[in-house]
């Protein structure tokens, strides 16, 4: 399926690439004027049970406020009800700084977190360290949409 919704600044394309998952772009500017399209469009696209995942993208979106926000929590708790997931995969600007910032993109496993390095072949001597703390984070891919049937 490939859609595109959108009513004034507000722009919203999508499309099915793989089985579940239906990656939603985002364009434009997501603020008070269009808090309540943004909500019910996105929410409209969840329909289908099929659908397990909402995948975001926010790169073309140019602006992100609060009521906009507010209106991807609603949409993200509508999908938990329902047993589906709600992940933003790429903001840059704004969005990202207000998702960052926020601490609400953790909600949506913003920002993604690549796959873990390979384990280095040869054991590290004894008390040597790399400098690095371990983050505790799981490997990008456990954390993003999957279908539900492994999931």
């Amino acid at each position: 399926m490939d859609d595109a919704i959108g009513r004034g600044a507000l722009r919203c394309d999508c499309s099915d690439v793989k089985a579940g998952i239906r990656h939603v772009t985002l364009g434009g500017e997501a603020d008070l004027a269009s808090a309540d399209q943004l909500r019910s469009d996105l929410t409209r696209l969840l329909a289908p049970s099929r659908v397990s995942c909402l995948a975001l993208d926010l790169t073309a979106l140019r602006h992100l406020d609060c009521a906009a926000l507010a209106a991807l929590l609603a949409v993200r708790e509508t999908a938990s009800a329902r047993g589906q997931r709600v992940v933003i995969t790429a903001a840059v600007g704004t969005p990202a700084r207000l998702l960052t910032l926020s601490a609400v993109g953790e909600l949506f496993d913003y920002p993604p977190h690549p796959a873990a390095p390979a384990q280095p072949t040869a054991s590290p001597s004894p008390g040597a360290s790399n400098g690095r703390r371990p983050s505790g984070r799981r490997p990008y891919e456990s954390q993003r949409c999957t279908s539900s049937a492994s999931a």
